[in-house]
């Protein structure tokens, strides 16, 4: 039975209700699709992870513009073809503005090579004054590029919701 595999993000968050949201309401687990190759989950699997961190290493929803906030990423695959996987994963959020477009960061993606053998990895993305004001969904989006630097079959995202930039 071929096997997807599924992402949430790591942060419960309490509104503080000076964004224009209502006070103390409690962000839950969101849930995204980490997509692979059609195999067992024996073969292959995994999870991936991404919330926002404020300047003191702090989960939040509200963060200043010009403060040193970023959206750390984690994830771990497992399973009997992780030694045979190569490459290189790509990290990047779409930041997508409510009532405005979306923008992609960093640009062009961040990259990480794929380590056979270690199913574990981490990213920080920087993201000081890269969004103007307002109030955005960030989606942590995962992707591959095989040792040939083609499209790879591994990928997933995961959607962080309501995220309230500040001057």
């Amino acid at each position: 039975m071929g096997g997807y595999f599924a992402a949430s993000v790591t942060a419960l968050l309490l509104r503080a209700g000076d964004d224009g949201l209502p006070p103390d309401e409690e962000i839950g687990m969101a849930t995204g699709e980490f997509q692979a190759m059609r195999v067992p989950a024996e073969q292959l699997a995994g999870v991936l992870h991404g919330q926002v961190v404020d300047p003191g290493a702090q989960p939040t929803n509200v963060v200043r513009r010009d403060e040193g906030w970023t959206v750390d990423v984690s994830w771990e695959v497992t399973g009997e073809l992780v030694d045979w996987l190569a490459g290189r994963w790509r990290v990047e959020i779409i930041a997508d503005l409510l009532g405005g477009g979306e923008t992609r960061h960093p640009s062009p993606p961040m990259e990480l090579t794929l380590t056979p053998g270690s199913g574990r990895y981490t990213a920080s993305v920087p993201m000081r004054g890269q969004l103007a004001p307002g109030t955005y969904d960030l989606v942590v989006n995962l992707t591959t590029t095989t040792a040939a630097g083609t499209a790879g079959t591994l990928g997933g995202f995961v959607v962080i919701s309501k995220l309230v930039v500040k001057d």
